[in-house]
Parts: structure tokens; sequence; C-alpha cells
């Protein structure tokens, strides 16, 4: 630590520094920008790394001295518990621009290729690897032929007998949450104290938000956590101009800092995140989307959370609802859905010990272990579902946070195929990126770990292509067949009602899970939606050939979620703060 008792490495300080932190910034003598890249020019790598999280930093190494810097309120109070000297001060801005000109390069390089640098088996920058592209170009012929030179009977046969695999491996999945929980012995997370509590880094990517910048700052103000612990980034793409103007106008307090990414490719939000993380100071750090509203004690609840677990704790999953569920039928086959996932599936897997694909926001993380394990990776557009595996894969557990955060569901079919579009187009890329070794994949995962991971990507993804093609050939077959004709005929009828079965075994589970997820929500009465998933399945299945056709032509092209559209948000927003600020704290303990 550059700040440590012994200040190793620079020489033994005096008894009596010169310079006392304590005094007012005002006092100290202010750096100008040239001052501060001087400084930051000088400093070696893992001084920089360190510098740019605390904010505090060396200035001049005297023989029995060394003088510190300090930006920012909070690194002028640790200097002060320290006792460290102090030659000068800066704002939190003015080192991030300073940073930025002198170390922006490296910076934005170690936030795209980092990952790909470090452990290039984990980094979809390579699509496929050799092996699976001859392996694809193989399948691909083989079926060319097949179709050519079989039956049609046969070549049909064969089609569903392999769709089926895919079907059955999510159908399994959905009979899993069935299933009684394992009984787990964990103990009750502690009360912390302020004073206990580690600094907390949110990290809140932006991207043309400007319509949900104010209800945001709002959500993000209402975090009951210690101000000087909590440690906000806005995250700033450089060519999105209307957002650094709007947040010029808003008044942010020492708990928020903004962000600049420098202009390149990928502009993903995963690069955006990894380099904000060089910035962040906090032991946990969580994720934030522009229109999310976290409930206000969950910060506190994840922090005592991980410390009443093992280090091997590296990731607490919050589960995500939807603050406009009933403002028109997609919205409410959305909730549904995350009724299901967030409620019963993903709590199901983890009580098993099962890796988990993470949601796209509130996931909260040690820092120390999301460095270790590569952070994000920027040519994912799903960075969340492979940062899931990839924590298990590295031998880190996964749970799931009795918490909520409430997002707005999508109210536009357009604007909700984009989005799902992208998600599925991310789970064929996290299975192939993760699948470049199933040896491996297998001995990493287990074998319950490998099947839960090869049905909530592939077998989520080639479901959702194949859907509207197995239910119509299934109507076919028993349109060709109506009744049993020869032997060959016989092998179809009998395909085909093992395909309606695994259809309506499907539905079955599926509404089950789903008035179960529901219930936990507190609603009740949603028949007419439950009734209609099969329409909002082929909606999916639409999304996910759109995914298929932006994997071959725009892999790592991001479609943006246009948020602040729902009619309902205002009204909505002020009653959950309203709600969740009231909400028994016995309630909040469930996890």
């Amino acid at each position: 630590m550059l700040w440590g008792d012994d200040h190793q490495g620079f020489g033994e300080a005096p008894a009596l520094p010169l310079i006392i932190a304590g005094v007012s910034p005002h006092v100290l003598p202010r750096l100008d920008h040239a001052a501060l890249c001087n400084l930051l020019r000088r400093l070696p790598p893992d001084e920089l790394d360190e510098a740019l999280r605390v904010k505090l930093f060396r200035a001049a190494s005297l023989p029995n001295l060394v003088l510190f810097v300090a930006c920012g309120e909070v690194a002028l109070l640790a200097a002060q518990r320290k006792g460290l000297p102090l030659a000068g001060y800066a704002e939190v801005a003015d080192l991030l621009s300073a940073a930025r000109a002198v170390h922006g390069a490296y910076l934005l390089q170690e936030a795209t290729l980092g990952l790909a640098r470090r452990l290039p088996g984990f980094s979809a920058r390579r699509r496929m690897s050799l092996p699976q592209a001859f392996g694809f170009l193989l399948t691909a012929a083989g079926l060319a032929a097949a179709g050519f030179l079989m039956p049609p009977q046969s070549f049909i046969t064969l089609l569903s007998a392999v769709s089926g695999v895919f079907f059955l491996a999510v159908v399994a999945l959905r009979v899993l949450c069935l299933m009684p929980p394992v009984p787990r012995k964990r103990p009750a997370p502690p009360s912390l104290p302020d004073a206990a509590l580690p600094a907390y880094s949110v990290l809140v990517p932006l991207f043309r938000e400007t319509s949900v910048l104010h209800q945001l700052l709002n959500a993000l103000s209402q975090l009951r956590y210690p101000a000087e612990k909590l440690d906000i980034k806005l995250i700033l793409e450089e060519e999105d101009i209307a957002m650094q103007r709007a947040l010029l106008g808003s008044r942010l307090d020492a708990r928020f800092e903004v962000i600049i990414v420098p202009a390149g490719l990928p502009q993903t939000k995963p690069r955006a995140l990894n380099y904000a993380l060089k910035f962040c100071r906090g032991e946990l750090v969580t994720i934030y989307d522009a229109e999310d509203i976290p409930e206000p004690d969950q910060l506190r609840r994840a922090a005592e959370r991980f410390a009443a677990s093992s280090p091997d704790l590296g990731c607490l999953q919050a589960q995500l609802t939807f603050y406009n569920p009933n403002e028109n039928w997609l919205t409410r086959q959305f909730t549904a859905e995350y009724a299901a996932l967030f409620g019963v599936l993903l709590p199901v897997l983890a009580n098993h010990g099962l890796p988990l694909l993470l949601g796209g926001t509130s996931n909260h993380f040690r820092a120390d272990v999301l460095r270790k394990v590569g952070g994000w990776d920027p040519f994912n557009v799903t960075e969340d579902a492979d940062l899931g595996l990839r924590l298990a894969r590295q031998g880190y557990e996964t749970a799931v946070l009795g918490s909520l955060t409430y997002e707005e569901a999508n109210t536009q079919p357009a604007n909700w195929m984009r989005q799902r579009a992208r998600w599925l187009k991310g789970f064929l890329i996290t299975w192939l990126v993760h699948m470049r070794n199933p040896v491996r994949l297998l001995r990493d995962l287990g074998p319950a770990g490998f099947w839960a991971m090869q049905a909530m990507t592939i077998g989520i993804f080639i479901s959702a292509l194949l859907h509207p093609l197995c239910m119509a050939l299934t109507l076919a077959l028993y349109i060709m067949y109506p009744a049993v004709p020869d032997g060959a005929g016989l092998a179809l009828i009998v395909l085909a009602g093992l395909n309606l079965f695994i259809l309506f075994a499907g539905y079955g589970l599926a509404i089950v899970l789903t008035c179960r997820g529901l219930h936990r929500r507190g609603i009740f009465g949603w028949a007419g939606t439950l009734i209609a998933m099969p329409l909002y399945w082929l909606l999916i299945s639409v999304a996910a050939w759109l995914a298929a056709w932006q994997f071959i032509t725009a892999p790592v092209y991001w479609n943006k979620t246009q948020h602040g559209l729902s009619r309902f948000q205002h009204a909505v927003r002020r009653q959950t703060l309203r709600d969740t600020a009231r909400e028994p704290r016995r309630s909040s303990r469930q996890s």
C-alpha cells in the first residue's frame, strides 16, 4: 500500500512529517493539469494502478521523507487518518483528466484487450477456434448431404431427434426447479456498524440516457450507505456529448465521479466497465443500469452477506423486477419471465451450487476477485452471462441476494426485439467461448455444472431458434399421417408424439414456475398472461433468428436498448421508492 505505516519502498518517514494532512485543501498548494500529468508520468505501473483507485499517490521521495498528493475529499481524509505528509491537493476531476491525457492509451488498451492477453481462452475476441469452425462446417455439410440423400421422412426424423435434445435439456432445467431445495446451513449476516462497512464502488454505464438521468441520480442518492465509503462512477462515452452536458448541469456531491471513456472499438458496455474499474477504490463493486431503482439498503445487505461468507463467495446477484409490470401485454410477459428467472431459477441453481448466468445489473462482486478473473469481456455482448461462468470455472461461488432492483420493462416490440436479439447472440458467443475445450469445461464445472451451462446457453438459443419449426413439423406429421401407415410412417408418428409431449411438458413446467415466481412478487390472477406465453415464445424465436444473422454479420455490435419509454415511469418510480423505504427488514433478509 502506498500509505502503509512503514512507507515501504519510499524510505523511512519522519516521526513528525513536515506537512500534515488534516488542514483544509484550500491551504495546500493546488496542482494544475500539467503538474498532475508530470507526476502520473513518473509513477511505476503498480503505483499508478493504486493511485488511480485511491486518489492518493507519491509526489516526491526525499531523504527520510515521502510527500504525497491527495485528490478529493476522501483521499484527504485517508491521508489524515494515516498521518501522511502532503505536498499538494487536486480535485478528482483534474486527476481523471490528467490520467486520461497521460495514460489514456494504456488504460483503453487494458480495458479492451486485457482479458484477451491474460486469459485468451476466455476471450470472445475470436468468435470460434479452428476446431469449432471445422466442426460447424462438417456439421453443415453433413446435414446438406443427409437432406439430399436420405428419404424425407428419415431426414425429418433425424432433425427432430437432434432438436429434441436441446428442448429436453431446457425441460430438465425446469424440472430441477420443482425439486425440494438442498438444506444448507448459512450463518445469518451480522448487522455491521457504519465503521465496519467496506468501501463500495457503484459502476453506472450511461450512453444516451438523458431521459432517465434525473430519476437515476435520485435513486442513487437514496442508497443507505455511509457517504464517505460510497464511490459512484457515472461512466460516459467520449462521443456522448448530450450526456456530458446533462451531467454538467447536475449537482453531484463527493460520492460521484464522472468517468469519460475514450473513443474506440468495440464500443460496448463491458469495455466501459473495465475502463472505470481502474478508478474504483471499493473493496466491493456493483453495477447498475441507467433505469435501475435498487432497494435503498441493497449495498449494506450485500456487504453484510459478504462479511458472513467465505472468501470463495465472489458474487451476489440481486433479483430484478419491473416497476411497470401491468402497462401492456409485452410488459406483463416480460415481468412473468423475470419472475421465473430471478425468483425461482437462479435461486435453485445457486442452492445446488451450479453456475449462474448473471443479469446485466445488480451483481455485487469482491473487487479483488473481479480483477483476478479478468473483469468483463468487451467482445461479448452478454458479458454478464460470460462472467458468471468464468467465476464458476475459476472456483468462485455465486449466490442470490434477496434484494430487489426495479427496472423498466420494455413497452415497445422493436425495442424489446433488439434487446432480446443481443442477449441470445451473447448466449451463442458465450457457449462458443467456453466450449473451446469441452474436457476442461467438464473438469472445471463438473457434470451437473456442465449440463446446466449447456441448457442455459446453447439449449436456450437452439430451443428459441427451432421452436416454431418443431411446432410446425409436429402439426405437419399428424396431417401427413392421420392413421398408422408403414414402418417409416409409424416412426414419424412416434417422434411427433414425443415432440408433442416435450412441447406440452415445457409449457406446463414454464407455467408452474412462472406462477411460483409471480406469487413471490405478490402478483396473482395473471391467467391470460400465462395462457398467452406461447405467443411470447414465438417472439423470442424471431429474436433468435435475428441474433443468428447478427452473429454472422455484426458479432460485436451492441443493440442499444432505449429507456424512459414507459408512460407510468415517474409515478411508479416515486411510489416504488416510498414502498421500498417502508419495507420491513424481515422480508429483505430472504436470500
